[in-house]
């Protein structure tokens, strides 16, 4: 897994979302409506977007329980910038409402999509009259919408009343199409309101990179000629039914086997995959290096640096992963059940 970008505290093992954005839209929705006809709907579904992409990406990660709030909250803000944070009541009685330990609040929403539209020259292969092949020369009209949104995001700890995170996070796209007149190629553009979900959809999947650990997925490749070496050929069979210490035991023997050098450091090399693959990191890293300083295997330098950042993000995930530790009991009562007895001695 890939560490989150941030360090959260191990005592917040679960999150509320809420939608804060309301009096803002309203604003924009506002004038947007009287500018392009188009309501405020468009950016509650993309908040609704952002917390159904956050959701199903946190969902990958054992990091954290998601409940989603149905409460809307409205925030007094000028027009682009965070609002004053929650109250701390209001943070409490929502957290305490839905048994959680942290609220995620989307507190700034505002997204833009811009259509231009033209037209240009191309060519296309066809056939004449004689059946060969030409190029023709044809006027191509195209629609493009740009597609921009920013996003501001709070973490509120209500135990340490500390906003453990504030940030804004801005995505760009572009969408084309084509058509055979102007209005087609229009008529065949995303529409706003799916772009716009799009946009909250991506802002949600980055936000869950950055507060909980990931999935990552790396793709190796091992060495598997020359297939006239015994001990080579068999290592790369057994690595093709899961049979990684077996491999490894067969790739040893070829070393030990062998007196060429070249052949040696891709064995070597495979050692060092073979152990990554069974979760040895430390072993994989000193296989890679004796793969490129014993035999002069280039693949080895770059791949024994990429196991040593593997090392340092398991340590890290090691931390972020940890269970937070049990909190102390204030009283004997609260540890035994039983009531403590005071003497008073006169």
């Amino acid at each position: 897994m890939r560490p989150a970008e941030i360090n959260v505290p191990n005592s917040i093992q679960s999150i509320v979302m809420v939608d804060r954005s309301l009096q803002q839209r309203q604003t924009l929705g506002i004038i947007e409506g009287v500018l392009s006809g188009e309501g405020i709907n468009e950016d509650r579904d993309g908040v609704m977007a952002l917390f159904s992409s956050l959701q199903n990406n946190l969902r990958s990660s054992p990091r954290y329980e998601v409940k989603l709030a149905s409460e809307k909250l409205k925030a007094n803000s000028i027009l682009g910038s965070f609002p004053d944070p929650l109250d701390w009541r209001e943070v409490n009685n929502l957290t305490r409402k839905y048994g959680v330990d942290a609220l995620l609040a989307v507190e700034l929403f505002d997204t833009n999509f811009i259509v231009t539209n033209g037209k240009r020259k191309k060519t296309r292969k066809v056939k004449n009259a004689d059946g060969k092949e030409i190029e023709e020369e044809f006027t191509e009209f195209f629609a493009e919408g740009v597609g921009s949104a920013r996003i501001g995001i709070r973490l509120y700890y209500p135990e340490e009343r500390a906003i453990i995170d504030q940030d804004v996070y801005t995505q760009n796209r572009t969408w084309e199409a084509t058509g055979t007149s102007i209005r087609d190629a229009v008529a065949s553009l995303v529409q706003k309101s799916q772009a716009t979900k799009y946009l909250g959809s991506a802002i949600g999947g980055t936000y869950a990179g950055k507060i909980a650990p990931m999935p990552v997925y790396l793709s190796r490749s091992y060495y598997a000629k020359p297939k006239k070496n015994v001990y080579m050929s068999k290592g790369a069979r057994q690595a093709e039914v899961n049979q990684w210490e077996e491999a490894i035991s067969s790739w040893k023997m070829g070393i030990n086997n062998s007196s060429d050098g070249k052949l040696m450091g891709r064995m070597a090399y495979n050692i060092a995959l073979g152990y990554e693959v069974i979760g040895d990191l430390y072993a994989a890293q000193e296989w890679a290096g004796k793969a490129y300083v014993d035999y002069g295997e280039k693949k080895g330098q770059a791949y024994a640096a990429q196991l040593r950042n593997r090392v340092i993000n398991e340590e890290i995930l090691d931390e972020q992963m940890s269970l937070p530790e049990p909190k102390a009991k204030e009283s004997e009562e609260a540890t035994t059940g039983k009531p403590k007895v005071k003497l008073k001695i006169n």
